[in-house]
């Protein structure tokens, strides 16, 4: 028996290093995935060559994946891979029938030839369209003179198709966080604005008061030092004094109870840690850091708040919760609609769920349809994209609600007749 072997030829069987990027590309080669890296070294044999001849290369090397069949000019005809092979020349009579004949019989004549600069989609692509019993047979690599330069085996593309998967999810995951935060900063930075509007008019009034009884005190010592001063000039005087005192008292109070709700509404968004509180007076402080918002808009916002609901959970993510869903409705519930919309939210025990409490957030506006009433909480999902929507507020909402306060959210909603938002949460956070 005679057999001819192209062993190893050059070209056919090349080193590991020789088809990756050396270390100084490497990471370019991480950046530009190619399918020169699932490269393994295999043997070209000639077609004449026999089946007992391949079936020994098979036997003396047990990790060889496959051997290459190459026509008379060298190009790969064929590919003989192990378990195709050995199944049907092992099995009985198998070695009678083939040991003699050219190891064509046993060999994939129409083998998957794929380039070396092919990507990992690409590559999963002609495997899915072209070749999908290549996942178990292998293919063949080639390189732009269309020789074979080694075998890729289906495993390694799953594995690194996995991989590439497992990094993409947790590049969009972080990018989702960074969106999330990108959203929580940018609802915090109108709170900023509506707070810095709202608190300028009180201080300006108080300025205004000051500085006009600053002037009353002026002419009221010039005159107790003339010695003009009379009687009446010191009636107006006292009567100034207090109607001063009254406008920058009555102002500077106003200003320091926004001053205070919004500063513990803005630490505990950008803190999130967990402390007892009450959960109606909190909501209140987290309502009125909302009212300069509201004034620039017809719209109304109520609030029935059961007193007494104490709770051990995170506040920012609750002040968060509120926020979105009230924002939401400012912004999706009455476009387009010719009158004044209210907006209420409300708080009380769970019904029929022991130690937990319950917050609605329901508005009478122009409601969502029932098409898109099951998208509502999907990531990037908005009907305001023109307006500058990210679709991340509701997103963002279902998360804390479920994962930062263990709780649920459900919407009921039907067109022209409004949308309510029911968000319940046990009263002491696991979290």
């Amino acid at each position: 028996m005679t057999t001819e072997f192209v062993s190893r030829r050059k070209g056919a069987a090349l080193d590991r290093h020789t088809v990756e990027a050396p270390a100084s590309d490497q990471a370019a080669a991480d950046a530009v995935w190619t399918a020169a890296r699932l490269c393994r070294p295999a043997p070209s044999v000639v077609e004449r060559t026999s089946c007992g001849a391949v079936a020994e290369l098979f036997q003396a090397d047990p990790d060889l994946p496959g051997v290459i069949v190459l026509d008379s000019t060298e190009r790969p005809l064929a590919l003989a891979d192990r378990a195709t092979f050995l199944l049907h020349f092992s099995q009985r009579y198998g070695r009678d029938l083939y040991a003699r004949r050219p190891v064509i019989h046993l060999a994939d004549r129409h083998p998957l030839l794929v380039a070396l600069h092919t990507g990992l989609s690409d590559l999963n692509i002609l495997i899915a369209e072209r070749k999908p019993d290549a996942l178990h047979r292998g293919f063949v690599l080639v390189d732009p003179d269309g020789r074979a330069v080694g075998l890729g085996q289906g495993i390694d593309v799953m594995r690194l198709t996995a991989e590439e998967m497992a990094r993409t999810l947790e590049r969009l995951r972080a990018t989702q966080r960074d969106l999330i935060q990108s959203e929580k900063m940018a609802a915090l930075g109108g709170l900023v604005a509506g707070v810095a509007h709202e608190i300028n008019t009180p201080l300006g009034v108080a300025v205004t008061a000051a500085t006009a009884f600053a002037q009353d005190t002026e002419r009221f010592s010039k005159a107790y030092r003339d010695g003009t001063l009379r009687r009446s000039d010191l009636q107006d005087y006292v009567a100034s004094a207090g109607e001063a005192m009254g406008f920058v008292l009555g102002n500077i109070t106003r200003a320091a109870d926004l001053v205070h709700s919004f500063k513990q509404v803005a630490v505990d968004q950008t803190t999130d840690q967990r402390r007892r509180f009450d959960l109606g007076d909190y909501l209140g402080e987290v309502l009125r850091s909302l009212q300069p918002q509201l004034r620039r808009l017809p719209h109304r916002l109520d609030a029935d708040l059961v007193e007494g609901q104490v709770v051990e959970s995170a506040p920012g993510a609750i002040a968060q919760i509120v926020t979105n869903l009230v924002m939401n409705a400012l912004t999706h519930a009455f476009t387009g609609q010719g009158r004044a919309g209210t907006i209420c939210v409300s708080l009380c025990p769970a019904p029929g769920t022991p130690g937990w409490v319950q917050l609605s957030v329901t508005d009478d506006g122009q409601g969502i349809e029932a098409a898109i009433l099951p998208r509502i909480f999907d990531p990037f999902f908005t009907t305001r994209r023109e307006a500058g929507g990210t679709g991340l507020g509701l997103h963002l909402v279902y998360n804390l609600v479920t994962q930062r306060l263990g709780g649920r959210i459900d919407v009921e909603s039907r067109v022209g007749q409004g949308t309510r938002f029911t968000v319940a949460f046990p009263r002491r956070s696991a979290v």
